[in-house]
């Protein structure tokens, strides 16, 4: 039966953050080869010396000593727009009960437990409740703050008002790839895709660096975007299938001991 609680229950909110995550990558991934396709600049459409932002440009014109004209320009924005959004709804519906999901059944029950004993200890906090409620809150504040920059990104073209284009790409490279990082550690214990998350991260946060250094003054610009923007969509990927793969084990966990309940009963 279906919660009829005024927000989802756990279980739904991760079906809807993995559902979310596959969602966004495949539109992103289709929106970027759909906008490469169109290209009409001089010169074929490179995913190494052209930057990402090239295929969101408002106007066909020299920009930055390149010839910048992308006709599908909309649909590449739109999905930023849209994926930004996406961060944003998973920021609020992220909690510590959804991260967990990470955990198996018993670390689950292990925090279960804890949090009972807590209550009737009359303590009010935990060291591993307070770290697990640090990083919810962590990973929240980071994927709000990716979004928006996603937002303005699609919104703001690079040739309209660059600096605050610049602005939004940089805000959202520099949280996702720190949100990533600060999920696998917290996750890497219970979880191989813990480790996975964190290499995502350490990569696209070691492209950051380099970008921010280089001014993305590089032989190959486009290649070093993307060696941001690529780990860290498919960290939300891999985010995502943990999630919704806990929440289908919760949901046999929790069916499993209703049917023992039941047999039990009669």
């Amino acid at each position: 039966m279906r919660s009829r609680n005024p927000f989802p229950a756990p279980a739904d909110v991760r079906h809807y953050l993995g559902a979310w995550s596959a969602v966004s990558v495949i539109q992103y991934f289709v929106a970027e080869a759909a906008g490469a396709i169109a290209w009409a600049g001089h010169e074929v459409y490179s995913y190494a010396t052209n930057v990402i932002s090239d295929l969101g440009a408002a106007h066909c014109a020299v920009h930055y000593g390149r010839y910048v004209c992308s006709p599908l320009d909309w649909l590449f924005d739109g999905s930023l727009v849209l994926q930004g959004a996406g961060l944003i709804i998973a920021a609020l519906l992220i909690s510590t009960t959804v991260l967990r999901v990470a955990a198996h059944r018993t670390a689950v029950r292990a925090h279960e437990r804890l949090t009972a004993a807590m209550a009737g200890a009359g303590t009010r906090s935990h060291p591993a409740v307070r770290r697990g409620h640090l990083v919810a809150l962590a990973v929240r504040v980071l994927f709000g703050i990716g979004g928006a920059g996603l937002i303005v990104v699609g919104l703001v073209q690079e040739d309209v008002i660059g600096w605050l284009h610049g602005t939004g790409a940089l805000a959202y490279f520099a949280s996702g790839a720190t949100a990533l990082i600060v999920l696998g550690l917290q996750w890497r214990r219970r979880t191989r895709a813990g480790w996975v998350l964190m290499a995502l991260g350490v990569v696209a946060g070691a492209s950051t660096v380099i970008l921010v250094v280089t001014r993305l003054n590089v032989p190959l610009p486009g290649a070093l975007e993307r060696g941001i923007v690529y780990p860290i969509t498919l960290g939300m990927v891999v985010m995502g299938a943990v999630i919704a793969a806990g929440a289908q084990r919760t949901r046999a966990a929790i069916r499993a001991e209703r049917a023992a309940g039941a047999s039990r009963a009669t």
